[in-house]
């Protein structure tokens, strides 16, 4: 983003702006909210760590307990983690099934859902677990990790993005529809595309598929497992649906300057109001210049029963969605006197386009995200595969971020294009990645479970 010129600014990545607090809305109770602070040692992070999940509805023994468990994972080895703690599902490393009803709404359930569309019963704790003290780092360290873009993604990103491409030289396709990956016994010989009614091979010294994991599952044949055995196991990767709303709103709706999740919601809602944040943007240049907000939803479930409608989201109309998400967002928001969200400042809405709807009994998703569950690492391929001009840039690719994200994919096409370079012989210096970065008080208690890892031994308890 450094590098993609943007109008009057230095680069594209002059756009983002830091949020500074999390909300966790429940419904009928006051919200909780997250800010920073910033631990400096072991201590520090168990305190911090204590006091950021107490008081929130969730009994204080079953708080420390849940707080024990993450200190686990800040002081077990890499090895560990990837011999048992990837075959372990999050909810049964973190005990929830004989625990509250509290704690299975706000530490098992809403955490996950919310921010991964993973199921806690399923997710791998290797994955959930990790990437969870990641977005708890971000929160308890100065900056945080929570950053947005300061307009309309495809006016303060994407397009700029696309010219700076043209303009290097890039020639991009669109409409183009991959049919066939065609393979021959040293390298990939040719793609088969179709365009309209016109059906063509692409041939080039190297390809590389950035395409979901479901639709490239698809496009790998069983000559094509032959040579690359590491993608024989696509179709084993599990995936769930993660989709948007929008509402644009009469009067500006702030609700907090971040993220809110609704930890107990149905469908798993998570928001982000988006004003505040679009300081280059004048929302009365849109439409017909009515908006004075926008309120920006994810739903991460869309397998559960709605409380207005009483149906999964897969299962409803997009009106019976919208009426859904509405209801959803006005029990969690309207507490006590309050009543932030309000049916008279609704103007219009429009839902994910790749949400399909063939029927209105039957609603299909054209970009399904994956997810990771327990035991699922193995059936994820590097970015380098075993066919030497056949490379891999997508979010299921093994990488350091490891969900399904854009940073994922971002880090998963560094590495496919560190393997053309490494292929090529070229001198250009390869791409950097980098590793997820935890708290350096933490490394002689992972250093001490490596050595009782290695001598069969279970985590063990940690030093004072």
């Amino acid at each position: 983003m450094e590098r993609i010129p943007f109008k009057d600014r230095v680069s594209v990545f002059d756009n983002l702006v830091n949020a500074s607090r999390i909300e966790v809305a429940r419904a009928g109770k006051a919200p909780i909210v997250l800010t920073a602070r910033i631990p400096r040692n072991m201590q520090d992070w168990a305190v911090s760590l204590h006091t950021m999940f107490s008081g929130i509805g969730v009994p204080e023994d079953e708080v420390l307990f849940f707080v024990d468990r993450l200190l686990v994972l800040l002081t077990s080895c890499p090895e560990r983690r990837l011999a048992e703690y990837e075959q372990t599902p999050w909810w049964t490393f973190i005990g929830a099934e004989t625990r509250s009803k509290e704690y299975q709404t706000l530490l098992a359930q809403g955490l996950t859902r919310s921010l991964v569309a993973m199921r806690a019963q399923d997710g791998s704790t290797r994955s959930v677990g990790y990437i969870l003290l990641q977005l708890l780092f971000g929160l308890l360290t100065l900056g945080g990790f929570d950053r947005l873009l300061s307009g309309p993604t495809n006016e303060v990103w994407l397009n700029p993005w696309v010219s700076y491409l043209q303009q290097r030289g890039v020639i991009l396709q669109t409409g183009v529809t991959v049919q066939q990956i065609n393979c021959g016994s040293a390298a990939v010989t040719a793609v088969t595309v179709k365009s309209g009614d016109q059906v063509r091979n692409i041939t080039a010294d190297y390809y590389i598929f950035a395409l979901p994991v479901e639709i490239m599952a698809g496009l790998v044949t069983d000559e094509l497992k032959h040579f690359a055995p590491s993608l024989a196991g696509l179709n084993q990767l599990p995936t769930r649906w993660m989709n948007g709303i929008q509402f644009y709103l009469d009067q500006d709706v702030p609700l907090q300057h971040g993220h809110t999740l609704y930890a107990d919601s149905p469908w798993a809602l998570t928001s982000i109001s988006q004003k505040q944040f679009w300081r280059q943007t004048n929302l009365e240049s849109y439409g017909d210049g009515r908006v004075g907000g926008i309120l920006s939803v994810d739903i991460s479930d869309w397998d559960t029963a709605g409380i207005l409608v009483g149906k999964p989201a897969m299962h409803c109309t997009a009106d019976e969605i919208k009426n859904e998400v509405w209801t959803e967002l006005k029990i969690h928001l309207n507490f006590g006197a309050s009543e932030v969200i309000q049916d008279q400042n609704l103007l219009s809405w429009f839902l994910d386009p790749d949400i399909q709807f063939p029927n209105p009994s039957a609603a299909t998703n054209l970009e399904p995200l994956l997810i990771n569950k327990a035991g699922t690492l193995q059936y994820r391929p590097q970015a380098t595969t075993e066919i030497p001009n056949l490379f891999l840039a997508s979010d299921y690719v093994r990488t350091y971020t490891d969900i399904a994200c854009m940073e994922a994919a971002n880090e998963a096409a560094r590495r496919a294009i560190n393997g053309v370079l490494a292929h090529s012989d070229s001198s250009t210096a390869p791409a950097p990645v980098w590793p997820l970065q935890e708290p350096e008080c933490f490394k002689p208690m992972i250093e001490y479970d490596r050595v009782r890892f290695q001598l069969g031994l279970p985590h063990g308890p940690r030093a004072a």
